[in-house]
């Protein structure tokens, strides 16, 4: 008789069961095996078939850096292959999957997923297919969130999503971007960082005004290339017509610590308004109907000491950005135009700076260029402190309208002396000599060069006195007072510093201000334009404290009171300056009250007069009383509230009175809707009176700038 041997299948089946038996719900590596997994559940079978053995309830695989939870773990030994079905979870450096299916190659160290999805805050994938290594993970019609996915989320579409975890970029191909299930602009086949520039930026306003009609405006910007982003920005007005005009953006850091960040936008309009509309400009000129603007922003970092600002902003006339965009006009309504190179190093700090004027409705001080070099205060010797500051300017003044261009080419020097010293504790005294020497190339009389020299002598000089007193209050949470008086005199005697005054051409120049000047003959801006100095300013700064648990000590009252002496004034200035007063009253943690005072001593006429009452609760609610008064300019009353319901709505007015003319100048009502925490909507009503651009009536809609 033959003999008969058992089956290779039932031997398999043999040798399994001894092993299930002896180890029923764990299998772990042995000595050697480095591809053999830990895997642990509350069961576990052999399947006769696929020879795997079938781990169930709660089943756990470890194996290096990975583990895996999942309802069921397959084990086939021969091809070492995991296979993890019912919400499988695959985690591995830092990496945290979720599928239905997951396929684990310990050979090879691949897997693939099915249904999966993966997130790595602020960022969520899914696909229906994932193949993944430990360089890459690749998804197979996926989708990216930027943020918790939901119907307003922006939201990522592509056939193929390449992340590399290592890098933290994707590379994408056939894709789409737009919010939630509806993807709008078509994405390129490029490498983008996640963690770098923004992917996608847009912005979003409109509304209805009587002069503009219904206005819509769209600027939006998707990436290009791995730093660079472009698009357009398109607004429609039906009683203007349409401004368009191309936009980018670019952004990088790298891992030196250099960056740069830039925006350009730009529109051009063939305004279709009447006369009324279109108006006149700040020259009182006539508008044309061909308008347009262009700005671009550029700020970089090249290195911890190298840094470069620039900006350029051109306007068809004065009043094209107020017309169309005007909640970029408001905050600043003169554009400039410039760019700066910077070096720094522990004490000083040189640069070149050159600003141009590319619109000829406002007077700009060109600088063609500035080459400067400041030598920042440094101990010198015995307890001297030196400081300098250097340039060389080609400058240029043109004034609007018809008048002649002034130009001059300048050489500025200032070196400066300080000694501090301090008898005793409480007192501080600081002698200061300085020197200042400015040759000009060009002058407005008959000499064709002029050089100047001037001498500064002066002294610094601060006392501090303090008092502690034991009061406690519960109701206005007071623990202890502390109250501080430092009285201060600065002197400068500045000799003949007008000298010279007909041959230099006037460009920098002294502009209106109403707060006190720097006294300092080097810290003068307005080089063109000095005057003789010997004055005396008086400065008292009392602060009121107590004790706070969250940063130790926090201010009640802080009051400075600063007024100038003039030993030697000039033609036309009185011998005492205005009485300045800044007062800053925070007796509770909802409580503000601020003031400023500005009136001449002697008739104590009063110039200025500028207050503000402020009640606030966190990020609840804010309600806000201000007066601006200024003489013969501006009487103003100011009244503003907002109010947050919750964490999507909040409610916000604000009007402004115009005292000398007894009217409403502005009265905006609006509310502001948050949405999936990364939008701001916001609905505002305006009313308007007086001679203005503006529309006596005006409703809008704004998305707030979005970016990720």
């Amino acid at each position: 008789m033959t003999p008969r041997f058992p089956s290779t299948r039932l031997i398999f089946a043999y040798v399994t069961l001894c092993i299930a038996a002896l180890a029923p719900t764990q299998i772990s590596a042995q000595a050697g095996n480095t591809l053999a997994p830990s895997i642990k559940a509350a069961t576990s079978t052999v399947d006769l078939d696929t020879r795997e053995i079938v781990f169930t309830g709660n089943a756990r695989a470890t194996h290096g850096g990975s583990v895996f939870l999942a309802d069921e773990i397959r084990w086939n030994q021969a091809s070492r292959i995991a296979t993890a079905t019912g919400d499988a979870l695959l985690q591995r450096d830092g990496l945290r999957l979720l599928a239905q299916k997951l396929t684990y190659n310990l050979a090879t160290e691949n897997y693939e997923v099915e249904q999966v999805r993966f997130g790595r805050d602020p960022y969520y994938f899914s696909a229906q297919q994932l193949t993944g290594s430990e360089e890459t993970l690749v998804f197979n019609d996926a989708e990216l969130s930027f943020g918790e996915p939901g119907f307003w989320t922006p939201t990522l579409r592509a056939k193929t999503i390449t992340y590399s975890p290592a890098t933290e970029s994707i590379k994408s191909s056939g894709a789409r971007i737009g919010l939630g299930a509806f993807q709008f602009l078509p994405v390129p086949s490029i490498s983008l960082p996640l963690n770098g520039p923004d992917l996608f930026e847009i912005t979003v306003d409109g509304g209805a005004s009587s002069r503009l009609g219904l206005f819509a405006r769209v600027g939006a910007t998707v990436p290009i290339a791995e730093r660079w982003r472009a698009g357009a920005d398109i607004g429609l007005f039906t009683n203007r017509g349409v401004m368009a005009g191309p936009a980018f953006g670019y952004e990088w850091q790298n891992p030196d610590g250099s960056r740069a960040f830039g925006r350009f936008t730009s529109g051009y309009i063939r305004d279709s308004g009447d006369r009324g509309d279109l108006g006149v400009d700040v020259l009182d000129q006539r508008i044309g109907n061909d308008r347009g603007i262009i700005s671009w922003l550029h700020r970089q970092r090249m290195s911890d000491q190298l840094t470069l600002n620039g900006e350029f902003n051109y306007w068809s006339d004065s009043e094209v950005l107020r017309d169309f965009r005007s909640r970029e006009f408001f905050p600043v309504q003169v554009p400039d135009s410039f760019i700066e190179l910077n070096y720094t190093t522990t004490n000083s700090v040189s640069g070149i700076f050159a600003r141009a004027q590319p619109n000829d409705f406002h007077e700009i001080r060109q600088r063609l260029p500035e080459l400067s070099w400041q030598f920042l205060p440094t101990p010198f010797s015995n307890g001297i402190i030196q400081e300098s500051q250097s340039s060389i300017a080609v400058l240029r003044r043109k004034s609007p309208g018809a008048a002649a261009t002034i130009s001059s080419e300048r050489f500025d020097t200032y070196y400066g002396l300080t000694r501090p010293w301090s008898p005793q504790s409480w007192i501080a005294i600081t002698p200061v000599v300085g020197a200042r020497l400015t040759h000009y190339t060009e002058t407005s009389g008959a000499s064709n060069d002029y050089t100047r020299a001037l001498g500064e002598f002066g002294m610094d000089a601060q006392m501090r006195f303090s008092g502690r007193f034991d009061y406690q209050n519960e109701l206005w949470n007071i623990d202890g007072l502390r109250h501080l008086i430092t009285p201060k005199i600065a002197y400068r005697y500045i000799p003949d510093a007008d000298k010279g005054h007909a041959d230099i051409p006037q460009i920098d120049r002294r502009v209106f201000a109403t707060y006190l000047e720097p006294l300092g003959l080097g810290s003068r801006r307005q080089i063109d334009d000095l005057t003789r100095t010997h004055t005396v300013r008086f400065a008292l700064d009392q602060r009121l404290q107590t004790r706070d648990e969250t940063y130790g000590s926090r201010d009640l009252v802080h009051m400075n009171l600063a007024l100038d002496a003039r030993l030697d004034r000039p033609v036309g200035a009185r011998k005492l300056s205005a009485l300045h007063t800044e007062l800053r009253l925070s007796p509770a943690s909802f409580l503000d009250v601020d003031l400023y005072h500005r009136a001449t001593p002697g008739d104590w006429t009063l110039r200025e007069l500028n207050t503000a009452i402020t009640l606030h609760s966190a990020d609840d609610w804010q309600l806000q009383f201000a007066t601006h008064y200024l003489e013969n300019d501006i009487q103003e009353f100011i009244a503003a509230m907002a109010y947050r319901f919750n964490e999507v709505w909040e409610g916000y007015t604000r009007h402004h009175f115009d005292s000398r003319r007894s009217r409403f100048v502005e009265q905006a009502y609006g509310v502001r809707q948050t949405i999936a925490n990364r939008w701001q909507v916001g609905y505002e009503l305006s009313f308007y009176e007086g001679n203005r651009r503006e529309s006596d009536f005006g409703f809008s809609v704004r998305l707030d700038v979005l970016t990720f």
